[in-house]
């Protein structure tokens, strides 16, 4: 539904001139100043309702009433508005919206990037990730579980030393053997670290990697759990197994 305001927000008739409406006009020059530090037109509709203030008699505000705020020409004098906004100002909120509507999609890798590292996908961070698992696939032994916890239980020793007896018996009790074996086998399942399976796995996913000149958003996805980013810029990887790998490494 459109706006019923006779004026654009900010102003006021009186005594037949139009004028500004001081208590509208300060959120004005507000909402330019939050846009151009970056805030969106969803979080500024919402800030604006979080602090009461009214556009449309008791309508809440909404993305198309801050966006035609911020591109209403009107607030830099125009048209014998009473200016609110300088010139400058409106220029640099007209030249954001302009590459933010002509912005190129993301890309798959990129989006995959971003869920992993949850910041701002830079270049550099995208030649620091392929070169890791370039890395990776030129040296696959280097995927490691990091410092397992667990121990082997008290009982697949036992296991372990009475299959050594019952082997060294001959005739060997072959039905008891097997048995020991099967149970044998089946503790070390548990006592494994879950951690050990997904070494494992991505051992083998690098063993049959090539180096590769882009990125890759399956192999992103099926090895890498966190992409993390320090101050400095320097870019680690966690693999799925908890191993963080970084340069020179």
């Amino acid at each position: 539904m459109g706006s019923n305001r006779a004026l654009p927000f900010g102003y006021k008739m009186e005594f037949g001139r139009i004028v500004l409406f001081p208590e509208e006009a300060g959120w004005v020059t507000y909402l330019f100043d939050q846009y151009l530090l970056g805030a969106s037109y969803k979080g500024l509709s919402d800030e604006m309702n979080g602090y009461g203030v009214h556009y449309d008699g008791e309508k809440p505000w909404n993305k198309n009433m801050i966006a035609r705020i911020l591109q209403d020409c009107r607030y830099t004098s125009e048209g014998g508005f009473p200016r609110i906004i300088d010139p400058v100002v409106f220029q640099s909120s007209e030249e954001k919206r302009r590459k933010k509507a002509t912005a190129p999609e993301k890309t798959e890798v990129q989006k995959i990037l971003r869920r992993k590292c949850g910041c701002r996908i830079t270049a550099h961070i995208e030649r620091e990730v392929l070169y890791l698992l370039n890395h990776l696939a030129a040296h696959p032994e280097k995927i490691a579980t990091p410092n397992p916890t667990k121990s082997p239980p008290p009982r697949l020793q036992a296991l372990k030393s009475e299959l050594e007896e019952l082997i060294s018996q001959l005739p060997v009790d072959e039905e008891r053997a097997w048995a020991v074996l099967k149970e044998a086998a089946a503790a070390m399942y548990e006592a494994m670290d879950p951690r050990e399976y997904e070494t494992q796995r991505m051992r083998r996913v690098f063993q049959r990697e090539k180096q590769r000149s882009e990125l890759d958003a399956k192999l992103i996805d099926a090895s890498i759990s966190a992409i993390m980013v320090d101050s400095n810029g320097n870019v680690k990887i966690r693999l799925k197994n908890d191993q963080t790998i970084e340069r020179g490494e």
